[in-house]
């Protein structure tokens, strides 16, 4: 990143989850830090605001686990394409060691010395792999396994121990170092989901798609109890997730009947339950899909819905922190400076608020889209929001962007971009552009070209529509919101993005090719110049700055890109910053930008 662009701060998106899989977390030795992979990345976030700064590192596939070493010096992380990498977490995010030696990683498990590494998944050759941090060499073998291992635990102290639990339904028990087969379990009736160990070593447990969980020693893996309620099992159906407190005396398990039950290890009984069912809108996004105890009084545990819910033992009942975010691709971005806050959309159709000073991120309420945000913008008299969906309809939102309002206008066909402007909210569809005013439609054209952006100019004479046949559309506005095409301007390239300047007198244009040609709009389009061209992709966003001096872009290079108008040598570039692309680029004030992107996460970056 240029010296120029500074990342302020990141909003980092949830964990992925899969359905009838369980999610991998990971957590600090302090407890402050959590670990998870979403997406193509794998994060470190804080659990509460401003203990430490979010970090995130880059994997080729969907990151599958993200441990935390007990040093807290690397975090270790797998995807589904069997891509193994360690990285130190205290310097630049250098890469201490790199492999891929199995298909798809499943789980990795550190020894308390954080110098012995264990991974498990699927492969050819092998469901595991053992590693040496310190030279990179294997340190046993993981066997005993016909199928798909889905976790592994290691015993923290010598004599070291692992445990492995598969699909066969069984567990196995390898002895160390170097780590070779000691003995299998076959107790579970179904796939075997989860394995932990205690921090004190003297037991692991075990729990699986049977409901049932049971309590082993932790150097011979003998029995040495069953967790059950009344009914005989822990949970009714699959259990995702099983893990020790810090002080080894109890276990948090979490299941697919939305359940979190707190176990005693001594007794082998229920303490404490938590109930996400009513809490959610159905009973899979309700799911207990993950859980990790981060001090001996609290425990984070996942829903499949993405929310991450802080629990405390000594506050039964509720959980006393829910953390949210997304779980796909962001889409859509919109900044309001007088409520420090930034709306955004993504690809499932979730639209959440972010406090742009804390980071917290809250849900809309109402409902939410069916399919992917294609662009949210502020309604012209300020009081609320537009959000424009593939699922072919404009909805509204109220206030800041808390909830949605009752407003739903459908479409006829797929929106591509809303612009506001004085009076009126221009929408581009894929075979129409509409005039929005207030609740209702005040002007329609129909067009035989393919829109794919729209922007009106601030004093509400003009609009511009780019188009995929490589041109763009200069609209006059009439005092009820009537167009008539005034101006056609033709371009090389299939045109991405369009945007007026906040004088309404430049027009900037953007292309599949990653330039960005700039036209004086006086009212007759005037090509000025087309020597914005330093990006390699195709331009997703563009947007001036209040003062309209620069023009920031956001490419599917994974660039943000800041020009000066006055200056067309000074170029600030923040490269490699959203992984798989930038989506939206907005500006915060004169001197910070804003961007959103497919990896999920919201980005704050400070023009200096």
């Amino acid at each position: 990143m240029s010296a120029q662009l500074r990342e302020e701060a990141v909003f980092v998106p949830s964990p992925s989850t899969i359905r009838g899989q369980s999610t991998k977390l990971g957590t600090s030795p302090d407890g402050k830090l959590l670990s998870y992979g979403s997406g193509r990345n794998a994060i470190i976030r804080p659990i509460h605001e401003g203990t430490a700064p979010s970090q995130l590192f880059s994997h080729p596939q969907n990151v599958s686990v993200a441990k935390i070493s007990p040093s807290g010096y690397y975090i270790a992380t797998g995807d589904s394409a069997g891509n193994f990498k360690v990285w130190d977490t205290t310097g630049s995010g250098s890469i201490k060691l790199e492999s891929k030696p199995i298909a798809k990683i499943n789980d990795i498990a550190w020894d308390g010395e954080s110098q012995r590494i264990v991974l498990v998944g699927d492969g050819r050759s092998g469901f595991g792999a053992t590693f040496s941090l310190a030279t990179g060499a294997s340190i046993g073998e993981i066997s005993g396994h016909s199928k798909i291992i889905n976790s592994v635990a290691m015993k923290p102290q010598r004599p070291f121990r692992v445990v492995t639990a598969s699909d066969d339904m069984t567990l196995c028990l390898s002895n160390g170092v170097p780590f070779k087969f000691a003995s299998q379990s076959r107790k579970h009736s179904r796939f075997v989901t989860t394995v932990s160990y205690a921090p004190s070593g003297a037991h692991f447990v075990s729990a699986g798609s049977d409901g049932l969980a049971f309590l082993y020693d932790g150097t011979t893996g003998d029995d040495k109890g069953v967790l059950q309620d009344d009914s005989g099992a822990a949970h009714k159906g699959t259990i995702f997730q099983a893990s020790f407190s810090k002080d080894s005396t109890k276990v948090a398990t979490g299941g697919a009947d939305g359940l979190v039950k707190l176990w005693d290890v001594a007794s082998g009984k229920v303490v404490q339950t938590w109930d996400f069912g009513p809490s959610e809108a159905s009973s899979l996004l309700a799911q207990q899909v993950g859980n990790v105890w981060t001090t001996n009084d609290e425990l984070v545990s996942l829903s499949f819905s993405g929310a991450l819910n802080v629990l405390d033992i000594r506050a039964p009942g509720k959980p006393t922190k829910v953390i949210h975010g997304h779980q796909t691709a962001l889409t859509s971005l919109a900044i309001s400076p007088s409520t420090s806050s930034y709306i955004t959309g993504d690809a499932s159709g979730v639209v959440r608020r972010f406090s742009s000073l804390t980071g917290e991120c809250f849900p809309v309420s109402g409902g939410s889209h069916s399919n992917l945000v294609v662009d949210i913008v502020p309604v012209p008299s300020g009081d609320g929001f537009w959000s424009a969906g593939w699922d072919d309809s404009v909805r509204g939102l109220q206030g800041s962007g808390e909830a949605y309002s009752n407003l739903n206008l459908p479409t006829a066909s797929i929106p591509k971009s809303l612009s506001p402007s004085s009076g009126f909210t221009f929408l581009a569809t894929a075979k129409e552009i509409l005039t929005l005013s207030g609740p209702s439609i005040a002007s329609r054209i129909s067009t035989t070209l393919s829109p794919t952006s729209v922007s009106a100019s601030k004093d509400g004479k003009w609009v511009a529509v780019g188009v995929e046949e490589s041109k763009v559309l200069v609209y006059a506005v009439g005092t009820s919101g009537d167009l008539v095409e005034k101006d056609k301007m033709d371009l090389r390239v299939p045109v991405t993005a369009v945007a007026f300047s906040p004088d309404s007198t430049t027009l900037a244009i953007g292309g599949t090719d990653g330039k960005i040609h700039l036209y004086a709009f006086t009212p007759t389009p005037t090509l000025v110049h087309s020597r914005f061209s330093f990006q390699s992709g195709r331009i997703n966003s563009i947007s001036f700055s209040p003062s309209g001096a620069l023009l920031a872009s956001g490419s599917l290079d994974e660039s943000v890109r800041v020009y000066d108008l006055a200056n067309v040598g000074n170029v600030r570039s923040a490269k490699n910053l959203h992984k798989g692309g930038v989506a939206k680029v907005g500006w915060e004030g004169e001197g910070a930008v804003v961007s959103v992107g497919a990896d999920g996460a919201v980005k704050k970056i400070a023009v200096v």
